[in-house]
């Protein structure tokens, strides 16, 4: 069991941050997500995608004084930076990894609420909506539980006074694969198109936006039925050795078939959890195995959403 309440600094989140008069015209054309539909209030969670609709990082984007700001996993952040600034030169926007001018933390439990109440005044309300002052911004994500996400710039007069937990990231990790949270690491960096992780039911897809890079595919795979993979979580007794990218095996008759790979992993001290693309129609409460390490098996667990 997790506790209750836990803080913890999330070492692997990076910043990209765009500023200019067309920071968000350019984006809008780049990510999956509407950017026009922020409004200082609520965070988007989207994808940057190449052409052909393979996912080179997830987001979360938020509005900042006069900035955008996507929140990446650090192992992407170089790609994905690099392909917006590919384009960027083309239209009046600063795109640079502003990681270093940021603080990122995050936690659950009345302590954490408390402190955020020190600090922003109030707590956000609803799913992906956040509140921000001259200390930074606080993103909630609701759930069975309400989560929070801080970004603080390095420089701010007053931070959050809580002591991180042991085992805080690794805890925060496993909710994310709770809540059915796909994201994208360097292992499998422009492998899935955002639906083959269950993207669109984080409304981290909008199909009415317009053009952006790889939206032919990406709204191919929705019209025309073509996806047959979905983001499972998968879990197991004990603490097992994992990776993101290792591939996982189901079993047909007397045989082992490959089933799907990894997107996120985490253990705690009594169990490891995983989310993995697998076939849509796998069954709940099937059992994979890892391909490289067959002895290691885990349970399909039912999904924390409906498919589409």
């Amino acid at each position: 069991m997790l506790p209750n309440d836990f803080y913890t600094g999330l070492s692997d989140k990076g910043v990209i941050q765009l500023s200019g008069p067309e920071r968000q015209k350019y984006l809008q054309g780049q990510i999956t997500a509407d950017v026009n539909a922020l409004n200082g209030n609520n965070a988007l969670l989207a994808c940057h995608c190449d052409f052909k609709g393979k996912t080179w990082s997830v987001s979360y984007l938020m509005s900042w004084q006069e900035q955008l700001l996507l929140l990446t996993h650090q192992s992407v952040m170089e790609k994905s930076l690099g392909e917006l600034k590919k384009y960027g030169v083309f239209a009046k926007v600063d795109i640079i990894d502003a990681s270093k001018d940021w603080r990122v933390t995050a936690g659950l439990g009345k302590a954490i609420e408390a402190e955020i109440i020190r600090v922003f005044g109030h707590l956000p309300e609803k799913h992906q909506d956040y509140c921000q002052n001259e200390n930074g911004l606080v993103l909630l994500l609701a759930g069975s539980i309400n989560r929070y996400i801080i970004l603080q710039p390095q420089d701010a007069q007053n931070i959050l006074n809580i002591e991180p937990s042991q085992d805080g990231e690794s805890m925060w990790e496993v909710e994310d694969i709770k809540a059915g949270i796909a994201d994208i690491r360097a292992q499998t960096c422009n492998e899935f198109v955002p639906q083959m992780m269950s993207l669109q039911q984080l409304n981290a897809i909008s199909f009415s936006k317009g053009c952006y890079m790889g939206q032919e595919v990406v709204a191919r795979t929705k019209y025309l039925g073509k996806n047959k993979r979905a983001a499972f979580r998968l879990h197991a007794d004990g603490v097992k050795s994992v990776q993101v990218g290792d591939k996982l095996e189901r079993q047909l008759g007397e045989n082992w078939r490959p089933a799907g790979t990894i997107l996120r992993c985490a253990a705690t001290k009594e169990q490891t959890w995983l989310l993995a693309t697998l076939a849509s129609d796998t069954e709940i409460g099937s059992v994979m195995r890892l391909k490289d390490t067959p002895e290691l098996s885990f349970t399909v667990l039912p999904q924390p959403y409906e498919l589409s």
